[in-house]
């Protein structure tokens, strides 16, 4: 493999390589920065971990192209018919195994929102044993039932949030890739930031699991926004 960048006319800054598939070499490309400006975080990440770096210095691409030859890869690779007949090419790239990755779980927020309630439901400790007792003591017996006492009719489950689940950045690309089938990844990056903005308000960037979580409720809707 080799690799290199480059900012195309558009204004967008491409990290371009040259995959050995099956002993063809296919070129394809991460997004660095869109055409308007936009940093791609995801981008940055997939090409660190390609690399092994645990930082970005631009300087390290003064290197000659080969010199990025002998890291592995995970290329998605699509069939497409040209005026010469079918021919391979390279529609996405990512690291070894996938690409995918797990946030860190924003525990403080989580314990904020919903602490009170987990202690409710623990009786007063959210630290509990695999038998069901608060780590350290003992299972708390439960109280007798009252002779005679009229049962209480059953409350309905409350309904569910209309933004579902929080989510991660990761699983909402996955689920807007696959509801945009046959679109090239630059295409894709665009319209991405324009769809996070409108259902969030915000960048990718300050988005929380809870925003996440609405952004793929509204992908799953199956409504393409091209």
């Amino acid at each position: 493999m080799a690799a290199s960048i480059y900012e195309a006319p558009s204004g967008a800054v491409m990290c371009s390589m040259v995959v050995d598939v099956g002993g063809a070499h296919l070129k394809g490309g991460i997004c660095l920065v869109q055409k308007d400006g936009t940093l791609s975080e995801r981008g940055f990440k997939d090409a660190q971990e390609i690399f092994g770096w645990n930082d970005w210095d631009w300087a390290k691409w003064e290197a000659e192209p080969e010199t990025f030859a002998g890291f592995p890869v995970q290329a998605v690779v699509e069939v497409i018919q040209g005026d010469r007949g079918e021919f391979a090419a390279i529609k996405y790239i990512n690291p070894a195994g996938g690409g995918q990755r797990l946030e860190k779980a924003n525990a403080k927020g989580l314990a904020a929102k919903y602490g009170a309630k987990t202690r409710a439901l623990f009786g007063g400790s959210t630290s509990l044993t695999a038998g069901g007792a608060p780590a350290g003591g003992t299972a708390r017996p439960a109280p007798a039932a009252r002779p005679n006492a009229p049962r209480a009719a059953a409350s309905p489950p409350p309904a569910p949030p209309a933004a579902g689940r929080p989510s991660t950045m990761e699983e909402c690309w996955d689920v807007f890739c696959k509801e945009n089938p046959g679109k090239a990844e630059r295409e894709l990056y665009t319209v991405w930031a324009r769809e996070i903005t409108r259902v969030t308000g915000k960048g990718q960037n300050d988005c929380t699991p809870e925003d996440w979580g609405l952004v793929l409720a509204d992908f799953s809707q199956g409504m393409l926004p091209f």
